[in-house]
């Protein structure tokens, strides 16, 4: 299928998005992007590299050029000379203008080809300060960020301390200090996409722009006329005889100028003083116009002056320093919630492209930099956290001295540090014995930190020297417990339960949201199309428009190349890796991503299609690493069949127990992890991987109590309330046919029996329902098995009959068969219908369970609470209600009265008492709670909606 320009149009929207999105998440997040990309170029903002190349530029020619004002007569010679050669090009602009006067046109804001730039900088002192300054951030929020007895340990007092060191056949400058660090994503936010430029940078950069265009234009012009190469300007090089560097704010004045030439000097200063007043006022055009000044030189010839603003409040106070001192930077900088990351602008240090900066992961994830692999100097970031800037100094900074330490660094660190409580040590003036002390003080704060957890763990386990007996009373575990909390045994369980996620993979996980959140797959394909051959060529775009994307938002190089080349299989493990992690996140919190799972799962589906994926070559889908299988590879799976791996993975819940239960039960919590830790580590299973498994069944236990347990209580209340045998006045069950709503017709014992198998099914349902999802992606991933797009009366609808999940329910469905003495209506199951289109409808009604019952229990449970707290409140229940007994007879009443009464359905063939149906009818009596008496009471327990927000 060839894709037309409009495809790669919607690739660049998918990307910009996902990436927009990644940002706005990295606000509220330690971490960004994907962990094992270790080098990758991302593009600076336009307009900045713009004012930096300009600044750099002037910089470069600033030592072997003549400034104006400086020897005159030989620049004016040279561009009489250089402009003599290209005045048919200025006669052409002139006729030009003039012709747009007479038809009455607008002339255009040309960039004068006698044009010159002029800096706007800071001054060097302030330029050094404003790094300085940013050390000073780094330690605070540290020091905020530590607790108090950490921070007055003799060991902690060297992250005080500012290091700054030099070297002179480099020409560089750093400054380290081991504050708070930056992650990623703060290199990103902060550097890479920089601070919001002001409306003269902008608009100067634009000014700038044209004149590098035009000097382009100038030099083909001249290499046309056979020029000597020589003379002309190259693409992006600046009119060196029109240069113009000096500092607005602070007046600098070069030393080197002639006597003779002071008054052009001074004339040059005042005309720069007038156009920085100029600017600073409202004689700053608006957006289109151009920012120029009539200057007058030595021969009374007007040039236009380009102002390049450069200061803090134009461009941010980092660039600011970087412009004014600067050429390249390197930033290299750890953060306690992130990897060791160094930045680089420009990308390429052998160039001055600055359009560009990368960021590279030297190490491994997760390797902390210290002496040991390779940060041994004085100006090297060491330990948990740290940032090192180190800056190759233009011309200026090392004539101003920026290199000499003692004479000129030496006095304006002690000035700038004279009212701050941290210090600064310069490598030149210090003595080796003090360097090696600083170097090796990261090391020792890591062992004082290592020996503090030993003496705390010494601590906590002086109550027991040893695992007691009573300690481990529960070691073989209770199977009656066992078959009421769970049908199924730990290492059964363990085939299903996926795998937590580490730190980088959860990164990746927000790249997959960040690009399901702006995609519109299933908005623009499951709608009617003409032909199938349109569908697929709208499939064919879709997906590969979210796959560049997805590349292009970690590696942008890497996006280029596929863009170009379209070689998505050069990708396939990525693409697995990451869609593998989403699927995976989805199974353990099927409450979240309700919406971008849905995107996902359909946009593979199209993917592993017979018709899509032999045009991808390759298959997106791969397998979803569970703790079964990360055992078995390693050949622990005799940790699964260990007693203590109930109590390791049971979770500790306070159940109104008093304190010391609580900490008695973590206690043998924590125990039993160690024991099994210590006794099932070998070579190719670790003591952390053990960790791993334990806690992601622990995850898992935890999903099957905070969804189970409100199915629990709502069993106990049928039970506490109504009995089948006895019947109360004004409280029976029956219900009959065309009353209230019903469609059913039941008597009190039988609907009291309908109420109770629909719950115990529900509740073997969630048990089960990491089992189901792995069901219902291998139906709906099948490539077998498609689907087909019909519209079921709900609009269109992907269905498709599902034999795994279909099997999976039947085993659950006899299995609560056998459990309760007498079913009560349908053992009919919908799935591939009308009424459930497919496994992910299916699978996500029944992850709505919770969220139905668990308000009404939340009610139940708080309305003593708030009989104790207010009066009001009180009175209300006891004259409007009878009573909070009353109160909680009437709404459980009418709870199982009217949500399985088999409403709620769009016709009376839809409705009954099938499996899905009775689902239907709880969705309808909560639908409709609004109209109950009692519905104030629930708004004032607290609650919102049966929902609740989709995440």
């Amino acid at each position: 299928i060839k894709h037309s320009s409009h495809t790669k149009v919607h690739t660049f929207v998918v990307i910009i998005f996902a990436f927009r999105q990644l940002l706005n998440q990295s606000k509220n997040t330690k971490h960004f992007i994907m962990s094992h990309v270790s080098s990758a170029s991302y593009p600076l903002s336009k307009p900045l590299a713009t004012l930096i190349k300009a600044t750099v530029d002037c910089h470069q020619h600033q030592g072997n050029v003549q400034i104006p004002g400086q020897n005159a007569k030989i620049g004016l010679e040279e561009r009489e000379d250089y402009y003599g050669t290209l005045s048919h090009l200025e006669d052409k602009e002139d006729n030009d203008k003039e012709r747009d006067v007479q038809q009455g046109q607008t002339p255009k804001n040309n960039i004068s080809l006698s044009s010159s730039l002029h800096l706007d900088l800071e001054s060097k002192t302030d330029a050094l300060q404003h790094f300085v300054r940013n050390c000073f951030v780094a330690i605070d929020n540290l020091l905020f960020a530590t607790p108090w007895a950490q921070r007055q340990r003799s060991s902690f007092q060297h992250r005080q301390l500012i290091r700054v060191t030099t070297d002179e056949t480099a020409r560089t400058l750093t400054i380290t200090d081991l504050g708070i660090g930056m992650t990623r994503s703060d290199l990103i936010n902060s550097l890479g996409i920089g601070s919001r430029l002001s409306l003269r940078a902008v608009q100067a950069a634009r000014d700038i722009d044209q004149y590098y265009k035009r000097k382009n234009t100038l030099v083909t012009t001249s290499d046309t006329d056979g020029n000597d190469d020589d003379g002309g300007v190259g693409v992006g090089d600046v009119d060196v005889d029109r240069l113009e560097v000096s500092d607005w704010n602070n007046n600098e004045k070069h030393d080197n100028v002639d006597k003779d030439d002071d008054s052009i000097s001074h004339e040059s200063t005042r005309t720069s003083s007038s156009t920085s007043s100029s600017s600073s006022s409202s004689s700053w055009t608006s957006r289109g116009e151009t920012n120029l000044e009539e200057v007058k030189d030595d021969d009374n010839q007007n040039y236009q002056s380009i102002p390049v603003p450069c200061q803090a409040k134009d461009i941010g106070s980092f660039f600011a320093a970087f412009c004014a001192i600067g050429t390249h930077v390197e930033i290299g900088t750890k953060s306690k919630f992130d990897d060791y990351y160094v930045f680089r602008l420009p990308a390429d240090s052998s160039t001055n492209d600055y359009s560009c900066f990368s960021i590279t992961r030297p190490m491994e994830e997760g390797v902390k930099p210290s002496i040991n692999n390779g940060f041994d100097s004085l100006g090297d970031v060491r330990g948990e956290s740290g940032t090192r800037v180190t800056i190759t100094l233009n011309e200026a900074a090392v004539e101003e001295g920026f290199l000499q330490q003692d004479k000129v660094l030496k006095p304006m660190f002690e000035k700038f540090l004279e009212a701050s409580p941290y210090s600064v040590v310069l490598d030149k003036c210090c003595t080796e014995e003090q360097r090696k002390e600083i170097i090796h003080a990261t090391q020792l704060e890591i062992d004082d930190i290592e020996q503090e957890r030993r003496e705390k763990e010494e601590d906590e386990s002086s109550d027991g020297d040893r695992l007691e007996d009573n300690d481990f009373q529960d070691r073989q575990p209770n199977r009656n417990h066992m078959s009421d909390e769970s049908h199924n045994s730990v290492k059964e369980r363990a085939k299903y339960i996926p795998l937590r996620l580490s730190m980088g993979e959860r990164k990746m996980l927000r790249l997959v949201e960040a690009a399901m959140a702006c995609c519109d797959y299933t908005t623009e394909i499951d709608k009617p199309f003409k032909s199938s051959t349109r569908r697929m060529h709208t499939q064919m775009k879709h997906i590969t428009a979210v796959l560049r994307g997805m590349v292009t938002a970690c590696d942008y190089s890497a996006g280029q190349k596929m863009l170009s080349e379209e070689n998505y299989s050069d990708f396939e493990q990525f693409y697995r890796q990451v869609f593998e992690i989403a699927r995976r996140h989805k199974i353990m919190n099927p409450e979240k991503m309700r919406t971008e799972y849905g995107k996902l799962v359909y946009l593979l589906q199209d993917a592993v299609s017979p018709s899509i994926m032999p045009h991808l070559s390759f298959s997106c889908k791969g397998d979803i690493k569970t703790v079964y299988n990360f055992l078995e590879a390693r050949g622990g799976l005799s940790l699964l069949e260990d007693p203590l791996i109930e109590i390791a993975t049971r979770e500790v819940l306070a159940d109104k127990k008093t304190r010391a239960q609580i900490a008695l039960e973590i206690r043998r919590k924590e125990r039993a992890v160690a024991h099994l830790k210590q006794h099932y580590q070998k070579r190719q299973l670790s003591s952390e991987d053990i960790h791993l498994c334990l806690y992601s069944i622990c995850d898992n236990d935890s999903f099957l109590n905070s969804n189970r347990v409100p199915i629990d209580k709502i069993i106990k209340y049928l039970h506490q309330f109504f009995s089948p045998e006895k019947l109360e006045d004004g409280y029976s069950l029956s219900i009959v046919d065309g009353q209230d709503g019903s469609r059913l017709s039941h008597s009190h014992e039988r609907q009291f029996y309908f109420a109770l198998q629909s719950l115990t099914l529900w509740r073997d349902i969630i048990d089960d329902m990491f089992r189901l999802w792995a069901m219902v992606e291998a139906d709906l991933l099948s490539e077998s098995v498609s689907y087909v797009l019909q519209d079921t009366g709900q609009g269109f609808q992907r269905v498709q009959q599902s034999p795994l999940t279909y099997r999976a329910m039947q085993r659950i469905l006899l299995r609560v068969q056998a459990k309760v003495s007498n079913w009560v209506g349908s053992n009919v199951i919908h799935l591939g219908d009308h009424n459930v289109p497919s496994a992910l409808t299916f699978i996500d009604k029944y992850t709505q369970v919770p969220r139905i019952l668990a308000p009404i229990v939340n009610c139940l449970e708080n309305l003593e609470r708030l009989c104790e707290e207010d009066d009001g409140i009180s009175k209300l229940i006891e004259n409007g209600f009878g009573g909070v007994e009353q109160l909680k007879k009437d709404i459980l009443y009418d709870f199982f009265k009217s949500a399985f009464d088999g409403s709620g359905a769009d016709n009376f063939y839809d409705a009954g008492s099938c499996i899905d149906g009775r689902l239907t009818s709880a969705w309808n009596w909560c639908s409709q709670l609004q109209d109950k008496p009692f519905f104030c009471i629930f708004k004032l327990t607290g609650f919102i909606g049966f929902d609740g927000e989709f995440v």
